[in-house]
C-alpha cells in the first residue's frame, strides 16, 4: 500500500531516465503498450508500478517468444 506522500505516477521522461531508459526508448515502450501511461494536457505520465515491473514483464515476453 502506498502512503499519501508516495507518488503513484511521474512524468514519463524523468521517471524513465531515473531507471536508465532514454527518452526515445521510453516513448517506444509507451507506444507499444509496455508501459502504462496517461496524458494530462500535452504531458505524458507513467504509473510507477508499471515502470518497476518492466524488467520482469520484458523477460517473460522474451521467454515466451522463444
Amino acid at each position: 500500500m502506498h502512503s499519501i506522500d508516495s507518488p503513484t505516477y511521474r512524468p514519463l521522461v524523468p521517471a524513465c531516465a531515473d531507471h536508465g531508459i532514454s527518452r526515445s526508448v521510453a516513448f517506444e515502450l509507451a507506444r507499444n503498450g509496455q508501459l502504462d501511461t496517461f496524458t494530462i494536457g500535452t504531458r505524458r505520465y507513467v504509473y510507477l508500478d508499471s515502470l518497476r515491473t518492466l524488467p520482469e514483464r520484458l523477460a517473460r515476453t522474451e521467454v515466451a517468444a522463444r
